[in-house]
């Protein structure tokens, strides 16, 4: 039969038909495939362009916490916006790592980054929903999203993510894309990577998780906060035992042994909820590093950062803080008629947000190392959570007769000695403003002739303000510049008694110039930086400045050494204090400021105690009766247990006299041997053998 007239192959007509019918087919499907690539591949483009790159994975490492430590490697607080605690792969548990694979995804180590089969299984799941309820993500596109992405669930996001996770294979190896992951995902309760979960929910190292801890763990990604053991313990067994049947499953274990641990209760240890120590000082640490670092890398680089605080006497003196403020609002020592804290915090449960400043009575203490500068303690406030503001740093308040021994420091340099007569006696000083200034004392009575040593001693106001005004309220204040007061310091007669904002930070510095005889240190809170691997990244050292002669500063610490031992500061030995110390008390108009400021040869520290708004706080509250009880407590249980000093031994340059209070001159044998006692003189300043007490003469009637 002839071919032509087959019936298998058609009529002969029809066959160039069908031919053409194919090339036309065909090429349609060709140019269809074609078209189809060409615009998945402009597709590709189109979203890669928008996409990061994956360079970050490298130059961003995972966030990190910042710690703070004590002198004594105390952990004072932890800075981070997302906590972790680093870990390689090779110290995962193999659990760990066979519970995590799976349950997120079984074909980690043969996939290209995306499992098809696990998108198309959602796609179905979510289009049969109407919803998009199932992601089918691989932990390469879980690290991808996490890094780079957001949790948007939209189909633009996913095939993001699919080029993002294809980029992350072709780039890193199997081992360091989960390396990553693990270091990199969130587990819930504040912890972000496998590290930081195995502290907060076990107080563990993660190579000592056991298989219970581990499938738990592992199942924590896929919703942290409904599976978390700390919220829930009911849905973390579910999931925890969810994970050990899909480790099973694949093998990574027994059913023996997954039966026996689902078995099991859910038994956690959290880590406890460490607050800061020493909150006030932590904020300060925080406010200096922000001047080197950002704010992102401050709180994300893992820095390790070594301060200069002492815990033991950071907690004396919060502790002393509290007990004796409740005193005073107890009304034991004078009627208190302000709110106290209790009653304010009790009845409008104020927060942290809401209060700057405070209504109730405050106080601050900052104690520094003289030698070194060492910030040893520092309290800004009575609760930190309650009222941020630092008053020892932040706080800008007159000193009141703190600021005296500026006076008669620049006195003492200038040549005129330490028994120098001085009349306590009324005074009137025109002001700028065309008022009248009549300043009186404390105790609202004159003496007549006292010497500047008794007047520091006795806190004489009109003894300090006509010894300023013998020198010039100008060099006064330059003095007290020169010693480290940066605030605005006007040159008037009233700065003798304090009328000029100090902060109390400087004030307490300035005083470390009598105890290191002349030598003034800047306060130094830090004193190592590391980085995360421990490595050194910055060391500060003690700043020393020489601002006086050795001899001016020992005569001005002999005399407020007398101020503790007889003067306005004995209180502190009332109280148990023996230690060889110098201070001042303060106390301003009003009684609206109380202060005492002293120091031994190894701590200086100064204590303010007011109300934010200045106001009265009791009747005669001055710095004797509501800050020196403070400072005497704080320092004996500061120093209680360590090594003691006693203060430098008269340097060369000095020579000393028995003169008479009442003269200031050499004594003779007709004074009366209470007025009689040995002052300190700079050499050529002393009085001749000639100038003799002309106060005290032979009586007439003597033979």
């Amino acid at each position: 039969m002839d071919k032509k007239e087959n019936p298998a192959f058609g009529p002969a007509e029809s066959q160039p038909r069908f031919r053409t019918i194919f090339k036309v087919v065909a090429l349609v499907v060709v140019s269809t495939v074609f078209f189809g690539m060409g615009m998945c591949y402009q597709l590709f483009k189109f979203y890669k362009s928008e996409l990061p790159s994956i360079a970050k994975m490298e130059l961003d490492p995972p966030n990190l916490v910042t710690r703070i430590f004590s002198a004594d490697s105390v952990l004072l607080a932890e800075l981070y916006t997302e906590r972790r605690i680093p870990v390689s792969l090779d110290q995962l548990p193999d659990n760990l790592k066979s519970a995590l694979l799976s349950v997120e995804d079984r074909k980690f180590y043969s996939h290209w980054g995306i499992d098809l089969w696990g998108i198309t299984r959602a796609f179905v799941v979510n289009q049969v929903s109407g919803k998009i309820v199932q992601g089918g993500s691989t932990i390469t596109q879980q690290l991808a999203r996490e890094l780079f992405l957001n949790r948007e669930k939209t189909y633009t996001r996913k095939i993001r993510e699919a080029i993002l996770s294809w980029e992350i294979e072709r780039t890193y190896t199997k081992d360091e894309i989960l390396e990553r992951y693990f270091n990199q995902i969130y587990f819930g309760s504040g912890a972000w990577g496998i590290g930081e979960a195995a502290q907060t929910y076990f107080s563990k190292k993660v190579g000592e998780l056991d298989l219970a801890e581990c499938s738990l763990l592992a199942g924590l990604p896929n919703a942290p906060s409904r599976n978390s053991p700390i919220i829930s313990q009911e849905n973390a067994l579910e999931r925890r035992n969810w994970v050990l049947t899909c480790m099973e499953e694949t093998g990574a274990i027994s059913a023996a042994v997954a039966d026996s641990v689902k078995k099991l209760p859910v038994k956690i240890k959290p880590r406890s909820n460490r607050g800061w120590i020493a909150p006030y000082f932590v904020e300060y640490v925080k406010s200096l590093l922000l001047k080197d670092y950002s704010e992102e890398d401050l709180f994300r680089s893992g820095l390790q950062v070594y301060t200069t605080l002492n815990v033991r006497m950071q907690k004396a003196a919060e502790k002393n803080i509290a007990e004796y403020l409740q005193t005073i609002e107890s009304g034991q020592l004078r009627s208190f008629s302000h709110r106290t804290r209790r009653q304010i915090i009790g009845a409008d449960s104020l927060s942290a947000a809401e209060m700057a400043q405070t209504e109730y009575l405050q106080a601050a203490l900052i104690a520094l190392e003289p030698k070194t500068g060492y910030i040893r303690a520092m309290v800004g406030g009575r609760n930190f959570w309650e009222s941020k503001f630092n008053r020892a740093v932040q706080a800008l308040r007159q000193p009141g007769s703190a600021f005296k021994p500026f006076v008669y420091t620049a006195a003492i340099d200038n040549g005129i000695p330490a028994c120098q007569v001085v009349e306590d006696s009324p005074i009137s000083i025109d002001q700028a403003d065309g008022t009248v200034w009549r300043p009186s004392n404390y105790t609202g009575d004159f003496r007549g002739a006292v010497t500047m040593r008794s007047g520091m001693v006795s806190s004489i106001n009109l003894v300090a303000i006509k010894t300023l005004m013998t020198v010039g309220a100008e060099t006064v204040a330059a003095y007290a510049r020169r010693m480290g007061i940066t605030t605005r310091i006007p040159p008037v007669e009233s700065i003798a008694v304090g009328s000029a904002d100090v902060y109390p930070i400087e004030l307490v510095a300035a005083y470390t110039v009598f105890p290191n005889l002349g030598v003034r240190v800047e306060p130094l809170a830090i004193t190592e930086i590391r980085d995360q691997q421990g490595s050194l990244l910055h060391s500060f050292q003690t700043s020393r400045e020489e601002v006086l002669s050795p001899q001016t500063t020992y005569i001005v610490l002999s005399m407020m050494r007398d101020v503790v031992d007889y003067g306005t500061g004995i209180g502190s030995r009332a109280l148990g204090f023996t230690l060889p110390a110098g201070g001042k008390t303060g106390t301003t108009n009003n009684y609206t400021d109380a202060w005492f400021v002293g120091y031994t040869p190894d701590l200086t520290c100064g204590v303010w105690v007011g109300f934010d708004q200045p106001q009265r706080i009791i009747n005669q509250g001055t710095g004797s009766v509501l800050a020196l009880p403070i400072w005497a407590n704080f320092m004996k249980e500061a120093l209680q247990g360590t090594e003691t000093h006693e203060f430098p031994d008269a340097p060369d340059g000095l020579t000393s006299r028995l003169v008479c209070k009442s003269s200031g001159l050499l004594s003779t044998q007709f004074c009366p041997p209470e007025s009689v006692y040995t002052e300190i003189f700079k050499v050529g300043t002393e009085p001749s053998d000639y100038e003799e007490c002309y106060v005290h003469k032979p009586s007439i009637y003597s033979h």
